[in-house]
């Protein structure tokens, strides 16, 4: 297939699409985390899945004691960076709702911001309005003591990922996947993902992505 048509895909995330290994603090190998998968699964000759995914990542809050994770402040660049786009996959949100009296309503409303912030650019790609899939985290299992005295609502509010995320995405105009029911998080942390959950979610946006970028 020649080079022109391949189809790239920016993939802006968090320590979940960094591919953070709760069981050895490392993490998982390229064609192991989910945008590996997914790549392989679309093909590596029509397809180019590009990660960026940064541990502590928001959608677009200030996380205390880790400078540069507000999303806000690096989707524009990132965008320029690897502008042509054919497409652009936001899973963000659990570090939000981390973060004390963050819910998920307000998680849904920052990736909002984000949608809003890409299609009003100054300069938009080649392509204005990029097609863009939205990412909801599942359900967290229970944190760890320190985690879960840090972030007492977090549990509680990622239950309503589901509903906050498809009424956000219903209003946007972009398409959603939830992972609720489709994988859960490691009971190591109850956040990040292992080899297989990496798997399902990998096969599950490459599936959406032949929907909403085409074949």
């Amino acid at each position: 297939m020649p080079a022109t048509t391949v189809r790239s895909v920016l993939c802006f995330g968090d320590s979940n699409t960094y591919g953070f290994l709760a069981s050895t603090q490392g993490r998982l190998g390229r064609w192991e985390r989910w945008t590996g998968v997914a790549q392989r699964v679309l093909g590596v000759e029509d397809w180019y899945l590009i990660e960026d995914g940064l541990g502590g990542r928001t959608t677009t809050f200030e996380f205390p004691g880790y400078p540069g994770r507000n999303g806000q402040e690096s989707l524009l660049r990132s965008l320029e960076l690897h502008e042509p786009l054919d497409g652009l996959v936001i899973f963000l949100g659990t570090n939000d709702v981390c973060l004390p009296g963050v819910t998920a309503a307000w998680a849904a409303a920052g990736v909002e911001a984000l949608i809003e912030l890409v299609r009003a650019r100054a300069q938009p790609d080649p392509r204005p309005d990029i097609p863009i899939l939205i990412v909801a985290p599942p359900p967290f299992l229970p944190l760890p003591t320190l985690e879960a005295e840090l972030s007492p609502n977090a549990v509680d509010e990622s239950q309503r990922f589901s509903d906050r995320y498809r009424l956000m995405a219903d209003r946007a105009g972009v398409a959603l996947l939830d992972l609720r029911g489709i994988v859960e998080p490691t009971p190591l942390d109850g956040i990040h993902f292992e080899a297989d959950a990496h798997r399902a979610i990998g096969m599950a946006i490459a599936d959406a992505l032949r929907s909403f970028v085409g074949t």
